[in-house]
């Protein structure tokens, strides 16, 4: 070897194991991009909420507000009175129909004993225990029951003329009977002498004069008879009438009360149902607390403000339920979310380097997608439970509130570091090679 050729095998040497080295790195390197595998996971920005997120509470009618009794952040339990709305104008209107209705009640019970000919008046028993506490339903009964008895007795004082005026004729019918009478002896005497006449005159010892005399006289009588029959029975047809104008009498009072009863049952049965809604708002001017909860987001700020009907008042974040994690998944990742699959979960608001990594479960994947109002965007909802003993990893004096911001870890199936790098180009062909 000569001395140019000892002096330039120490190059060649550095270069060679320079080369070496270097194959041997891309040959690790690439051997490590196709062999390996590399976890897989889907990031999804989430918040931490309340299982079946906060109860919003609302008023179906709407109203003034009287009293405010809660204020942002209290705890409140179930059935609590958070606000309480002005009931003045519903409890007039209350009673005015209440009014209507106990008069239209008493009014009923006078009727039904008209139309029973009753002798007294049974009222609803909700009237007989009121009249004694309110003047006005007193004053209803008071009036009908004047109103019945004057109705009964001027009636009565009819029908009582009636039965005088039938008792009069059934006078003069004994008159006419006693005259009939009379009459009838009449006829026989003459009868007898009309006999004995005529056997005279048969013999020659009367005259003809007398005979027909006595006939005449027989005839007159036989018509004063008849007479006196037709008064007799046209009196009898006179008291028939009046009977039948005394059951008149009453039978009207019975067809009138049976008509006003019949066009007074709709109108009661709405005073009726007008009432039960009143008294349904009535009970629903105390707003009470649906469940046990914090205060949140308290929208009335002072008295009289005025609401609409199903308007948010306020939230109430229960603190009795579980906390879960409410992460949204883009829908171009939608496919590789399933219910029982793992995740982990760091928390960006609290210190990252004394706030361990969490893990849990995916408990629930939304059917479809929602929309951000915001943004716009679509996106899939899916909840993450954590496992147990998971919150215990905190540390000491560290909560976690609703609202708190999540970024969470969906684990999919391993892949290589090679399949990371080829997939989009492998997208883009996808898609390029397409005829348009």
């Amino acid at each position: 070897m000569t001395p140019q050729q000892a002096s330039a095998w120490p190059v060649r040497r550095t270069m060679i194991f320079g080369f070496l080295g270097v194959f041997a790195l891309l040959g690790g390197v690439i051997a490590w991009i196709a062999f390996s595998s590399i976890s897989g996971a889907v990031v999804a920005s989430g918040q931490i909420e309340v299982d079946r997120n906060r109860q919003v509470v609302q008023h179906i009618d709407g109203g003034i507000v009287a009293e405010i009794l809660v204020e942002e952040g209290d705890v409140v339990e179930v059935g609590q009175v958070l606000l309480r709305l002005d009931a003045t104008d519903l409890i007039s209107q209350l009673r005015i129909t209440e009014n209507q209705l106990f008069e239209m009640m008493a009014r009923r019970g006078r009727l039904e004993a008209e139309r029973d000919e009753a002798d007294e008046i049974h009222f609803a028993p909700e009237l007989l225990t009121l009249k004694d506490t309110r003047p006005d339903v007193a004053d209803f009964v008071q009036g009908q029951l004047r109103l019945f008895q004057a109705r009964r007795e001027s009636v009565e004082r009819e029908v009582a003329q009636l039965d005088k005026r039938a008792s009069q004729i059934k006078d003069q019918i004994l008159g006419i009977q006693a005259q009939q009478k009379a009459t009838r002896e009449q006829l026989d005497l003459i009868q007898e002498e009309l006999n004995n006449q005529q056997a005279l005159f048969d013999r020659g010892l009367a005259q003809a004069s007398v005979v027909v005399n006595l006939e005449r006289n027989q005839a007159d009588l036989e018509g004063r008879l008849g007479e006196l029959t037709a008064s007799e029975a046209q009196a009898r047809g006179r008291i028939t009438e009046l009977e039948i104008e005394a059951l008149g009498l009453r039978t009207q009072r019975q067809e009138t009360a049976i008509g006003q009863l019949r066009d007074m049952r709709y109108r009661e049965r709405q005073l009726m149902e007008n009432r039960r809604a009143m008294r349904d708002r009535l009970d629903r001017m105390d707003i009470v607390a649906p469940v046990s909860g914090v205060v949140y987001g308290l929208a009335v700020k002072t008295p009289r403000s005025v609401i609409r009907p199903a308007e948010p008042l306020l939230y109430l974040v229960p603190q009795d339920r579980p906390l879960v994690i409410s992460a949204q998944v883009a829908p171009t990742d939608i496919d590789q979310i399933y219910v029982g699959q793992s995740v982990s979960v760091r928390l960006p608001a609290l210190d990252q380097r004394r706030t361990p990594e969490l893990f849990g479960t995916v408990t629930r994947v939304s059917a479809d997608a929602f929309q951000d109002d915001a943004s716009g965007r679509s996106f899939y909802r899916s909840e993450i439970q954590l496992d147990p003993g998971e919150l215990e990893r905190l540390p000491e004096g560290t909560s976690l509130v609703p609202g708190m911001p999540v970024s969470s870890f969906l684990k999919t199936a391993d892949r290589s570091p090679l399949a990371y790098l080829i997939k989009p180009l492998t997208d883009y062909f996808a898609r390029a090679f397409r005829e348009s």
